[in-house]
């Protein structure tokens, strides 16, 4: 599906539609924008920007994507993913800064910064699933008040007014990669070749037989979460590195792109069953849309009507699959 998507985006951006999208005798063919790039002596050469822009621009959601796996793996749901990267965000920036004394925060200072980042995201998902499997709460609730409540505090610990803090050179570039393959790598390990990873399906699969198994299923609920605001911390993170800033209004309806990212990437809603690689598809999948939307001059509003039929798509194929597989 990535391939026909990024196939489709290549087609479109051949086509000039400059005049207007009705007006078809005014279309002209065209390089592929989207893939190629034309230079000065009129040459044609592959168009790496692009790609490059790609993979940066989805990092975030990538990332957000591989903590929301290990949720819906468990049969829960986090809609506190988008606010956590806020206030990640602000912790980073905010601590960075306030450990500089004036000058650059130097590499104590951004690893300080780093640890209490994380450690906030950590906690944050900790709150959520020991709430939701203590308080037996439904975690759609419990994540919900997240939500409000890590928007409000990033914007009280932010002073009620984005934080700059540049961010140079090759980082801008290497760190939001460089994490989103990171945490793509790390969780295919956790899932797919460890005790936990076995955990994970199986409580999402089923929760009582798992639990008569001798499976700590409270534990592992929890850890989902926590591993979910793990990954909320390092989207904070590459939030700054490429915008070089820490603000409250970070990550405004990210939880709704997580969902979609790991729904396109075939992982089922009711829990134990899907992949991260999927969700690293699902990703790259609305990158490329967005990306390709961008490139030919689709407006936001159209670009939003796309998604979200595809998004429902991937939904109702998700449920017509599971009620053929119960026959």
């Amino acid at each position: 599906m990535l391939a026909a998507v990024y196939l489709l985006m290549v087609g479109l951006s051949a086509l000039d539609w400059s005049e207007g999208f009705w007006k078809f005798s005014q279309w002209r063919w065209r390089a592929p924008i989207f893939l190629l790039s034309i230079s000065e002596d009129g040459r044609h050469a592959v168009n790496w920007i692009y790609q490059r822009q790609i993979l940066e621009q989805g990092a975030i959601n990538i990332i957000l994507g591989v903590g929301m796996t290990f949720v819906i793996l468990t049969a829960g749901i986090d809609l506190s993913v988008g606010s956590l990267l806020a206030l990640c965000n602000v912790l980073f920036v905010v601590t960075a800064k306030a450990l500089a004394g004036g000058e650059g925060p130097g590499v104590a200072g951004f690893a300080a910064a780093t640890v209490v980042c994380l450690l906030g995201g950590v906690f944050c998902g900790w709150v959520n699933g020991a709430i939701t499997v203590w308080g037996r709460v439904q975690s759609f609730i419990v994540t919900l008040g997240m939500f409000l409540a890590a928007r409000g505090l990033a914007y009280v610990v932010s002073g009620k007014e984005p934080q700059r803090l540049v961010c140079a050179g090759a980082i801008r570039t290497l760190l939001p990669i460089g994490l989103a393959i990171g945490s793509v790598a790390a969780a295919y390990v956790v899932l797919g070749f460890t005790r936990l990873g076995r955990y994970m399906y199986a409580v999402g699969g089923n929760l009582e037989a798992s639990r008569l198994s001798g499976v700590p299923v409270n534990r592992v609920r929890i850890l989902a979460f926590a591993i979910s605001g793990l990954c909320c911390a390092l989207a904070g993170i590459v939030f700054w590195a490429r915008l070089s800033t820490g603000t409250y209004l970070a990550g405004e309806s990210l939880e709704l792109y997580a969902i979609a990212a790991v729904v396109i990437g075939g992982t089922s809603l009711v829990g134990g069953e899907g992949s991260v690689v999927g969700t690293l598809i699902g990703a790259l999948i609305m990158a490329v849309l967005y990306k390709g939307l961008n490139t030919v001059g689709v407006d936001e509003m159209t670009q939003r009507i796309i998604v979200g039929a595809v998004i429902v798509t991937a939904a109702l194929y998700d449920s017509m699959r599971h009620r053929s597989a119960k026959g």
